[in-house]
């Protein structure tokens, strides 16, 4: 399926997958929409910059998660796969993106939301996407930071790698895990 296959269906299927898990204490996930881009773009700092402090330098820090965005790129991306917001009220407290193939994307949730099942949530509903377009495996490039997460949740290291970004180099690893539907 095509990733614009999967925003057609992308509120369907959350009705169809996510009733179980998308309504635990008034966290619910939706579709992301262009107008979500700042507080998203602010998620992703605030969980770069306060998570990732253990694991990256400040220079590093600022090269991944700048305090200038470049907006057009962001919205660019977004726009690029199927992403899901998890939202408290209609506060949107973390997202993950999906490219319909098996790539999981941006997968990051607000650090006064951290360890509560969000990211948990937000995979889970990203697997039975998956699983729906006929996906058998899912791949993603985890951070220092997400590498216990993505372990947690059955992918494993392929390799390490080391991204170059605003001439910082950032360790990274290359993660996978083959998925098969529940009967």
């Amino acid at each position: 399926f095509s990733t614009f296959h999967c925003k057609m269906f992308l509120s369907q299927r959350l009705a169809t997958f996510c009733p179980r898990v998308a309504k635990v204490n008034t966290i619910h996930l939706r579709p992301y929409h262009p107008s979500d881009l700042n507080n998203i773009i602010q998620i992703f700092t605030e969980a770069v910059h306060q998570l990732g402090i253990k694991y990256y330098s400040p220079a590093q820090l600022s090269a991944w998660a700048p305090s200038e965005p470049d907006l057009q790129r962001w919205g660019d991306r977004l726009e690029s796969m199927v992403v899901l917001v998890a939202e408290q009220g209609t506060t949107i407290i973390g997202f993950i993106g999906y490219d319909g193939a098996g790539l999981v994307d941006l997968l990051f949730v607000h650090p006064a939301f951290a360890r509560l099942g969000i990211a948990t949530m937000l995979m889970q509903a990203v697997e039975q996407l998956a699983i729906a377009d006929g996906v058998s495996e899912l791949k993603t490039k985890a951070s220092m930071v997400a590498r216990p997460f993505f372990e947690s949740r059955g992918l494993v290291v392929i390799a390490e790698e080391t991204v170059t970004i605003g001439g910082e180099n950032l360790r990274r690893f290359a993660m996978g895990k083959t998925i098969e539907p529940a009967y």
